[in-house]
């Protein structure tokens, strides 16, 4: 039995100047059917960490979320630092497996407007409270008020509604 993942190769083409091919030895194809499913199979160790780590998570695709219900007693100092741990366990697994967390996706946010400036520190950089923070394009704001949501809906309604406007001559009444 031969596996769709070996002898697979690569190019980069820049206008017309083309690259020398290279074979591919880790991987899948990106656009695959079987991508996701096999990147998810791959990454499972990191639902293992975060569970080790006693933090939940949620993973799509290639993006994971890990995430802590925090009571009002809870001591936050502790708390970071059991989530840099985690983070870091995180990192050094996907170095160990040839990938890299990127750092300037990696957000923080705090449901709650009792604890305001706070941060971890992650490989060398901090990761500072972020105000608003999108996930599966969706906004969400701290206080939950959702207003930044709401205005991006508000948004590209209107854009849709102007380019309405612009074929409005050439459809029917009905439609």
């Amino acid at each position: 039995m031969i596996s769709y993942l070996d002898s697979r190769t690569q190019r980069v083409a820049i206008g017309s100047v083309l690259s020398d091919v290279i074979n591919i030895k880790y991987g899948v194809p990106q656009g695959s059917v079987l991508g996701p499913r096999l990147y998810c199979i791959f990454a499972k160790p990191i639902s293992e960490i975060c569970r080790r780590h006693n933090f939940s998570y949620h993973g799509y695709a290639d993006d994971t979320q890990v995430y802590l219900v925090i009571k009002p007693l809870d001591n936050w100092d502790s708390i970071s630092t059991r989530l840099e741990t985690c983070l870091a366990d995180i990192s050094k697994w996907m170095r160990l497996n040839m990938l890299k967390l990127n750092q300037d996706k990696t957000e923080l946010i705090l449901f709650t407007p009792k604890i305001s400036n706070c941060h971890l520190s992650f490989d060398g950089s901090i990761v500072s409270n972020a105000s608003v923070v999108k996930n599966l394009g969706v906004y969400f704001d701290r206080t939950l008020s959702m207003e930044k949501q709401v205005n991006a809906v508000t948004k590209s309604c209107y854009f849709q509604i102007r380019n309405i406007g612009r074929i409005r001559q050439y459809i029917t009444e009905d439609a």
